[in-house]
């Protein structure tokens, strides 16, 4: 009875491994394989998202923060296919209403970012943001964006640096 047992055991188990070698070489085959292992460190030491998140603290004196992010690179693909897994950005955030009128909130902060070492793109404005731009230590570039005001008055500041290696490609 046991015997018979285990022999009906080992043979669903041997049916099992069969099975799951099958959907394995199925999945390989028609690139359906799951999310590749990342690969690379995107922020040595944490370099980079240290070299943005001065950028959180600009924000206009008398401005209501209503929330601040700082985000390390995740392994991700934008479209979900596997040849475009990869690193995306360091990212920092932050979320702020009032700070004064558009032309005093974009003034202080464009002051602030001057002396954080961010250049600021003129044409920018053209396209109803505003944007900088900062070399980072390794010579890549950071960049970073203000936009508003929205309705009420809402501002997001954002700034991200590129990963170190192998970024996120399709998006």
């Amino acid at each position: 009875m046991i015997i018979a047992a285990m022999w009906g055991f080992e043979r669903r188990l041997a049916h099992g491994v069969m099975s799951a070698a099958v959907v394995a070489t199925v999945m390989a085959l028609t690139g359906c394989s799951g999310t590749p292992r990342p690969v690379g460190d995107p922020d040595p030491g944490h370099r980079r998202l240290k070299a943005i998140q001065p950028v959180l603290s600009v924000v206009p004196p008398g401005a209501h923060v209503t929330q601040k992010d700082n985000v390390e690179p995740q392994w991700d693909s934008c479209d979900g296919i596997r040849s475009t897994y990869g690193w995306n950005d360091a990212t920092v955030d932050v979320y702020f209403t009032g700070g004064g009128s558009e032309l005093q909130v974009a003034a202080h902060i464009q002051t602030a970012m001057r002396r954080l070492g961010w250049t600021f793109d003129q044409g920018s404005i053209a396209q109803g943001s505003w944007t900088w731009h900062k070399k980072l230590a390794d010579g890549s570039q950071a960049e970073a964006q203000l936009l508003g005001p929205g309705d009420p008055p809402d501002w997001s500041l954002q700034a991200t640096a590129p990963p170190a290696t192998h970024p996120s490609k399709g998006c």
